[in-house]
C-alpha cells in the first residue's frame, strides 16, 4: 500500500517544482524528500519526475499521478476539518443500554433535556434487563443498577449515584395495620429484585445501629424492576425497590413504605464504558451530563 506521506511529499514537489522550495514548505530535508520520491517511484514502477541539480519537472506519468494525489489530499483535508468540527461541537450517534427500570426512574425525564442541549447528537437507547457485553455489541455507555459490587473487568466503571431502596407493599397486604417490627413480616411473600442467587432474607438496619435479618417466602426472583413493581402493586408481596421507581404510587396511596424506621442496603447506579481513551466528544458530553444530573434525581 502506498504511504500517504509519500503522496503528500510528491504533491508538494509537483506544486513547487523544486526540492528546496518543497523542503521549506514541509520542513522536511531535501535529502529525505529525494529518498521518499525514489521509494514512491519504485513502489509504482514508474518514473514520476526528471530532476537535475538545477531543474525539476514531471514526466507524463507524473502529471497524471499528481492529479490523483491532489484529489487524495483534498479528501484528507476534508476529513481533518470534519474531525476538528466534532471536537469543537459534540455531534454524532451514541449507543446506550440500561434496564427498563432505569428508564422509568430517570432517563425518561433527563433524556429530553440532553437532546435539547446537544441538537447534533443522536441517541440509540436499548432497554434490556440482561447483562450486555458492551464491547461485543458495540455500545458506548451502559447504565447498571446494582446493590452488590460490579464484577471486576477491563471495562471502565464509575459509580455516579446512590439509590435509596425501601421496602414497599400494597396496603391490601395489611388489612389490620402496618407492621411495626421486622418480626412482623417474617415468612411473608417476598419479591426479589436480583440478578444472582442470594438468600431469601431482608437485611435491615436502624439508625441506632440495630440489625435484623428477616427471612421471607420468595414468590418471585427477577432482574426486571418493572415486573417486580407490577407484582407489588398487585398485592403479591413485599419488595425492596428504589424510591424513584415507586414515588408516585407512594404519594397516591397505592403502595406503602413498610418498616420506615428500618433501612435496606442502598443501590448504586454505575456508568460503564469500554475505555477512557478514544472517547468521542459526543460520548464525553453524555458522560459529563449523566455525572452531573443523575445524583440530583436519584440521591434522595
Amino acid at each position: 500500500m502506498l504511504d500517504l506521506n509519500d503522496l503528500y511529499y510528491f504533491s508538494v514537489l509537483a506544486e513547487k517544482r523544486s526540492f528546496s522550495a518543497a523542503a521549506e514548505a514541509t520542513g522536511v530535508p531535501k535529502a529525505t524528500l529525494s529518498r521518499r520520491l525514489q521509494v514512491l517511484e519504485q513502489e509504482l514502477g514508474l518514473r514520476l519526475a526528471n530532476r537535475t541539480t538545477r531543474k525539476f519537472s514531471l514526466t507524463e506519468a507524473g502529471e497524471e499521478f499528481q492529479a490523483h494525489c491532489e484529489r487524495v489530499m483534498q479528501e484528507v483535508r476534508a476529513a481533518r476539518q470534519t474531525a476538528q468540527l466534532r471536537v469543537r461541537e459534540p455531534a454524532g450517534r451514541i449507543r446506550m443500554t440500561c434496564a427498563a427500570g432505569v428508564v422509568r426512574m430517570v432517563m425518561a425525564d433527563i433524556m429530553p433535556i440532553f437532546l435539547k442541549t446537544y441538537p447534533k447528537i443522536d441517541v440509540e437507547l436499548v432497554t434490556t434487563s440482561r447483562y450486555v457485553d458492551i464491547i461485543e455489541e458495540g455500545f458506548d455507555i451502559a447504565l447498571r443498577s446494582h446493590t452488590a459490587p460490579l464484577q471486576s473487568s477491563t471495562l471502565v466503571a464509575r459509580a455516579v449515584a446512590d439509590t435509596r431502596m425501601i421496602l414497599v407493599a400494597s396496603p391490601k397486604l395489611f388489612p389490620k395495620g402496618l407492621p411495626n417490627e421486622p418480626k412482623d413480616i417474617e415468612g411473608m411473600s417476598g419479591l426479589q429484585l436480583q440478578r444472582r442467587d442470594t438468600l431469601d432474607v431482608w437485611k435491615l438496619s436502624r439508625e441506632d445501629g440495630l440489625l435484623a435479618s428477616v427471612p421471607f417466602h420468595r414468590r418471585v426472583r427477577c432482574d426486571d424492576a418493572m415486573l417486580i413493581h407490577a407484582a407489588v402493586l398487585a398485592g403479591v408481596g413485599v419488595a425492596a425497590l428504589p424510591t424513584p421507581l415507586c414515588r408516585a404510587e407512594l404519594a397516591a396511596g397505592l403502595l406503602v413504605h413498610v418498616l420506615p424506621r428500618w433501612h435496606v442496603p442502598q443501590g448504586t447506579l454505575s456508568l460503564v464504558r469500554p475505555s477512557k481513551s478514544g472517547t468521542s466528544p459526543a460520548v464525553r458530553a453524555m458522560v459529563d451530563f449523566l455525572v452531573e444530573v443523575l445524583p440530583k434525581y436519584l440521591n434522595v
